[in-house]
């Protein structure tokens, strides 16, 4: 988001110098030839009201998270059957509309605001602060690491449980021994 307007102008010749700074991808792109056009967009992410009267919004209509971490079909059937299993308290008589939406939004949010804040770091292309780097090195020496921080990626482990896991093995082994 922050370099999508100064880089827009140069799509190319900005998509090259990115390659440029790993030279051998770089020379293994060269070789190849485009065979589309260049397409993308700056994505903003965000949170909304998911609800009103006789609506309900799931997925990325609801919540946006940048597409980096390849969520958004789970979200969106994660929402679907939470709404799902209010809409019925609601028709069963059981709660108020507002109130068992708001019941979904608020399970919502507190269940993807980690992953929420997660992609939206990771997706900067920035590097991590050196905690993190030094995690994430520990984590690429290991097999079982490595899977662990792709079931994160995946949205099946929470961010914070992957970073804790890490953290205490980092504690409690020699280094390179995670």
């Amino acid at each position: 988001m922050r370099d999508f307007e100064a880089n827009r102008g140069d799509i190319e010749g900005n998509y090259h110098a990115t390659l440029a700074r790993a030279p051998a991808f770089a020379e293994r792109v060269s070789k190849a030839t485009r065979a589309e056009r260049f397409v993308g967009m700056a994505i903003p992410n965000y949170f909304r009201k998911p609800f009103g009267p006789g609506w309900i919004l799931v997925g990325d209509a609801g919540y946006l998270k940048d597409p980096i971490t390849a969520q958004g079909i789970q979200d969106a059937f994660r929402d679907a059957e939470r709404c799902t299993a209010a809409l019925d308290d609601v028709l069963a008589g059981r709660r108020p509309f507002d109130e068992a939406m708001r019941s979904c939004q608020e399970a919502r949010d507190a269940e993807v605001r980690s992953i929420y804040e997660f992609t939206a770091d990771f997706a900067t292309m920035e590097p991590p602060p050196p905690e993190m780097q030094e995690m994430l090195l520990a984590a690429s020496r290991s097999r079982s690491a490595q899977d662990e921080f792709a079931r994160v990626t995946a949205g099946v482990t929470r961010p914070e449980e992957f970073f804790g896991h890490m953290q205490e093995r980092m504690e409690h082994q020699a280094p390179h021994a995670v």
